[in-house]
């Protein structure tokens, strides 16, 4: 866990590699506002007394399960919580969405100082919190149900993937959907002479305390609800009928935390390029994790691993990138993806000049299925390397079972929430959740996340450890092995293309469609008036990009003699992202710089954020305004396009 002298161990640890391997390496410090348990209990107080907010029960087949002597890894408790000591009467309100507090509202169910029991899923859990805070909720209990992550979907550990009974997922309760980073530096790095918010000011901390269940625990109240029935779809998976409450059923909630100021460490390796050594291909990982983190984050850091000891390999024989290949491991992601916003943001004028994509891999595998959210502007590489790669089960080539897929749906979809563009195999939308945010959304520059996926019912609990890892999420750690191909093959062909790989067309024509997507939430006037002309500077940038590819093609038959040219190509392409950045950010969250893309407090990714916000909101001058900054964005792409000779 992020400041913890086990932490410390690891990002010594990871040091250590990037030495062995010949990469130049460092720490990259910050001081950051954390949080730790000291005191957390939950029980039912009436009708009857029951204890709640248990811990995870050791499984003698993985011996690392037993927690006993380190309470900070036996508390059920989720991060930044506010301290509190109350009792309150419980109300079920399923996902805690903002539709099923609207709906509570409308059956009469008053929510004002109750406690909320909701089930993980669908949505983030500070979306959760954000959500309940505008209803007068007091406190939160969230649990994960069986319907989503435990029986009801296979067998459970330690006989299947799927979470027991017993287990709880941690987290952080923390609105980084509005800005992420250290809750005391929004917008600026968190170095030890900066300037600090005091905490009252943040705006992403929580104003009421959540702390996580069991479905075992979860069940002790859900079985004890009175009042009506729940209604369609609220129903889980425990073998009983789920009320919605009353006030009879009440419960003690005590959140005790720590709110410090701590150190965190980055470590950051570089294989510097021998042509173009200031343009930096980014590969993203982190290694903190809630407890120890078998797939998210170690099964990403572990290939990350084995990569900079290949590539370093490589570049003491001689085959050094002709661009740096960067390798950022980042520290406390689970927090409030702090460290690589912080280094994010100490290094945005860097970044922005000679940062050519940023390539994330926060978990590598659980399971067998390939999953990936990027950019459009990577369109073209993740399909072409997906073709070069080999699947481990089927011997042909990742690509292959990929386009089979139906779904693109992912154990990190649930918080990237992302959509699938039309044509080919699915390419979802990014969301956030994890390091590529800081990149993608505040620095415009083309990111993706990428994962081999399959089932995860362990995800934040002490169970998601080694012996899950080589049992269920990846036996063999064959798809571990295929990841650091993949992340390997792209990193190597954005490093050392004569011409970069990637793909305005492939931008301009999700443009056009996100436009679409708008026509059902706009009056019909305004969509012709402010948003059809955005679809036509969509089509006019793909004729562009397509008279661009077509000259860029013409100079690769001769690289040499035309490097200038290509130089110019790459330099357009390489400001194509940034393009669509705007330095006033979007209404009521300007951290968040990109105009095409944001999180949504679930997570789910939001496209055309400040149009479709100011819709909601009914606000159609400042809908018609949105659209027309995202216009001039579109012509300032296509003419950096048509300029490029």
């Amino acid at each position: 866990m992020a400041g913890t002298p086990g932490n410390f161990r690891v990002s010594q640890y990871i040091f250590d590699r990037f030495r062995e391997y010949g990469l130049e390496a460092e720490f990259a410090e910050y001081e950051v506002l954390l949080a730790y348990p000291e005191e957390i209990r939950v029980e039912i107080v009436a009708p009857e007394r029951v204890v709640l907010a248990n811990p995870e029960p050791a499984d003698p087949l993985d011996p690392l399960t037993d927690v006993s002597r380190t309470p900070v890894a036996q508390l059920p408790w989720n991060a930044y919580s506010p301290d509190a000591d109350f009792e309150a009467p419980v109300v079920y309100a399923n996902h805690g969405r903002p539709e099923d507090f609207r709906q509570l509202e409308a059956l009469g169910v008053s929510l004002q100082g109750k406690i909320a029991l909701l089930r993980y899923f669908q949505g983030y859990r500070g979306g959760k919190s954000y959500e309940a805070e505008k209803h007068g909720v007091a406190g939160i209990l969230v649990y994960s149900d069986p319907m989503e992550d435990g029986y009801f979907q296979g067998d459970v550990w330690p006989d299947g993937p799927w979470g027991p009974p017993g287990h709880l997922q941690r987290g952080a309760n923390v609105y980084d959907f509005l800005v992420p980073g250290d809750p005391l530096t929004p917008g600026w790095p968190s170095t030890p002479e900066a300037k600090r918010i005091p905490p009252e000011e943040s705006r992403i901390l929580p104003k009421i305390p959540m702390v996580p269940l069991s479905a075992r625990d979860a069940a002790e109240v859900l079985r004890r609800l009175g009042g009506p029935a729940v209604p369609p779809g609220w129903q889980g998976a425990l073998p009983f009928t789920y009320h919605l409450g009353d006030d009879r059923l009440r419960v003690r909630l005590v959140n005790r935390q720590r709110r410090v100021r701590t150190k965190i460490r980055n470590v950051i390796g570089r294989i510097r390029g021998s042509e173009f050594p200031e343009e930096l291909v980014v590969l993203s990982n982190h290694h903190d994790a809630w407890v120890y983190g078998g797939v998210d984050p170690s099964s990403g850091t572990a290939t990350m691993l084995e990569l900079a000891r290949v590539l370093g390999a490589l570049a003491r024989e001689g085959y050094r990138p002709r661009r740096t290949l960067l390798f950022g491991n980042w520290d406390a992601e689970e927090y409030t993806l702090t460290g690589s916003t912080e280094w994010g943001e100490q290094y945005a004028d860097t970044l922005r000049r000679t940062a050519i994509a940023c390539l994330n891999v926060d978990a590598a595998a659980s399971g067998a299925d390939f999953s990936v959210s990027a950019s459009p502007l990577l369109r073209r590489l993740i399909l072409e390397a997906a073709q070069a790669v080999e699947d481990p089960q089927t011997s042909q080539p990742v690509y292959d079972r990929w386009a089979k897929s139906e779904s693109g749906a992912n154990v990190r979809s649930y918080v990237s929430g992302a959509r699938a563009e039309a044509g080919g195999p699915l390419i979802e939308r990014l969301g956030s959740g994890s390091d590529y945010t800081v990149f993608f959304n505040h620095l415009g520059i083309p990111s993706l996340d990428m994962l081999f996926d399959g089932p995860y019912g362990v995800y934040h609990s002490v169970y998601d450890g080694h012996v899950w890892m080589s049992r269920f999420g990846d036996p063999g750690f064959r798809f571990h092995a295929a990841m650091a191909r993949l992340w390997g093959v792209m990193a190597l062909r954005l490093a050392n293309a004569d011409l970069l790989p990637l793909d305005p067309r492939a931008e301009a024509e999700a443009l056009d469609s996100y436009v679409e997507e708008l026509r059902p939430e706009a009056p019909p006037e305004f969509f012709a008036r402010h948003l059809a002309p955005l679809q036509s500077e969509a089509r006019g940038l793909g004729r562009a990009a397509a008279r661009f590819d077509s000259r860029a093609r013409g100079w690769l038959r001769d690289p040499k003699a035309h490097r200038p040219a290509l130089a110019r190509a790459n330099r357009a392409l390489l400001q194509l992202e940034r393009d669509f950045t705007h330095p006033d950010g979007l209404p009521n969250r300007p951290w968040f710089k990109h105009l095409v893309y944001a999180p949504q407090p679930s997570y789910r990714a939001q496209v055309l954020p400040a149009i479709a916000e100011a819709l909601e909101r009914n606000d159609a001058a400042g809908a018609a305004e949105q659209a027309r900054r995202l216009r001039e964005a579109i012509r300032t792409a296509r003419k950096r396009l048509e300029e490029t000779r």
